[in-house]
């Protein structure tokens, strides 16, 4: 489905093949774009046949709502093919191959702002189907409705009844990943997945986890990527490369504290990390952000 907004303007880096599209990016044509304090909505028409959408990773978190054809995805809680109205949230550094079955696919995408990127980034670590046909957004199953006629009509009021529509899309996705974890974890697993979050920056390894969770190492890992989708140390690795998008953005901190304070053994360690997942390294990736 993705390459740029405007391809022509939108950064996009490559590593092994694998393109690394920035904020707003997508393989589509805008049709209209609304920016409001915390959001960027942009309504977009596909424009790459799927045979020729890449595998690539996004460098920031961000909604799909599919508004019209038929839409493949890998979230997680997915059911065979997506149609109009199916809303998916992807994470930050979230890497895979997202793409309609034809040219006549239709979307609109949320980009989020720094404080919506922290709550549901810890929200949800994996790709996730948060409504649509097969799936009721509890309290409010239109929201996606609600959000694409706010779009398209265009007034002068929109702006802020977008930003409304966001937060409360926001909430209810933090709802109902913690209501769906509570369900189906143990109370170990989610403390393991607090640590993790909470710890990042740290000196932290999945036989730490086990120890302060009281269970094995293995069974920690295999329970972990079946109910949260990714293991212990893909998690963990994912919380400090956040981390350190966030300083590379936000700081003029030298990349060897940057690495440090992100919980890597040295600079290099981080940087091969970076870019592998992002696709640029920490130094190119300070650069784009500032252009």
């Amino acid at each position: 489905m993705k390459a740029a907004t405007d391809a022509a303007t939108m950064p996009m880096a490559t590593h092994s093949a694998v393109p690394t599209l920035a904020a707003g990016a997508f393989f589509g044509n805008s049709c209209r774009t609304v920016t409001t304090p915390s959001f960027r909505f942009s309504e977009l028409q596909a424009t790459v046949p799927e045979r020729q959408v890449p595998r690539h990773t996004h460098d920031t978190p961000h909604f799909i709502l599919v508004t019209g054809g038929v839409y493949r995805t890998e979230a997680r809680n997915q059911n065979g093919e997506c149609f109009a109205g199916t809303l998916i949230f992807n994470p930050g550094g979230t890497t895979h191959r997202d793409c309609f079955h034809s040219t006549e696919g239709k979307f609109l995408s949320i980009g989020l702002g720094l404080d919506p990127s922290r709550l549901l980034n810890r929200a949800s670590p994996v790709p996730l189907i948060v409504g649509g046909p097969n799936f009721r957004v509890s309290e409010n199953p239109y929201i996606g409705d609600q959000i694409v006629r706010e779009l398209r009509l265009g007034l002068e009021t929109s702006s802020t009844a977008l930003e409304d529509l966001g937060l409360e899309l926001v909430g209810l996705l933090s709802e109902i990943e913690k209501s769906t974890a509570a369900l189906s974890a143990p109370p170990w697993l989610l403390q393991a997945k607090e640590m993790i979050e909470d710890c990042a920056d740290g000196d932290l390894s999945v036989a730490k986890l086990a120890l302060s969770t009281g269970v094995h190492s293995v069974y920690l890992a295999r329970a972990y990527r079946r109910h949260f989708g990714c293991s212990p140390g893909e998690h963990l690795r994912r919380c400090r490369l956040l981390r350190v998008q966030e300083l590379l953005a936000r700081t003029n901190l030298p990349l060897v504290e940057v690495a440090l304070q992100c919980g890597f053994s040295d600079q290099s360690q981080m940087t091969r990390s970076f870019s592998a997942i992002f696709g640029v390294p920490p130094a190119r990736y300070r650069l784009l952000r500032r252009q």
